[in-house]
């Protein structure tokens, strides 16, 4: 994350991600971070106990590089972003996933996302 945030429960879904400070239209909010944000190949995924994949299902999102499909886990509060269908958030077009300010973002407001626009496993999140 680039701001400031927290967890707290969301009307959306179970957690949420919130906004601990004012957030301007535009400004960058979230950006992968390789020392922070893991890949996980998906053919690696059976290697993994039970409740660690039904963890990683719920909290990464599926992307192509290379050519194959692979699983990013977000180190921080960014995993607890919720779906609408008009978030305050944008993906940034660029190899590295990055979130934008959609608009000004009041402190308290919880930071949302729309997974179709990022997310290879959107249809079985959103069931």
């Amino acid at each position: 994350m680039q701001v400031r945030s927290s967890v707290k429960y969301s009307p959306i879904h179970g957690l949420g991600c919130f906004a601990d400070e004012d957030i301007k239209e535009g400004q960058v909010v979230w950006e992968f971070d390789s020392r922070l944000d893991l890949v996980i190949e998906t053919e690696d995924l059976p290697s993994f106990p039970p409740a660690v994949i039904e963890f990683l299902k719920m909290y990464c999102y599926g992307q192509e590089e290379g050519g194959k499909k692979v699983m990013i886990l977000c180190g921080d509060h960014a995993r607890h972003m919720n779906h609408t269908t008009t978030p305050n958030l944008l993906e940034a077009a660029g190899p590295n996933g990055k979130n934008i300010a959609a608009r000004d973002i009041k402190k308290g407001e919880e930071l949302t996302c729309d997974y179709t626009a990022f997310d290879l496993d959107v249809k079985d999140k959103l069931r």
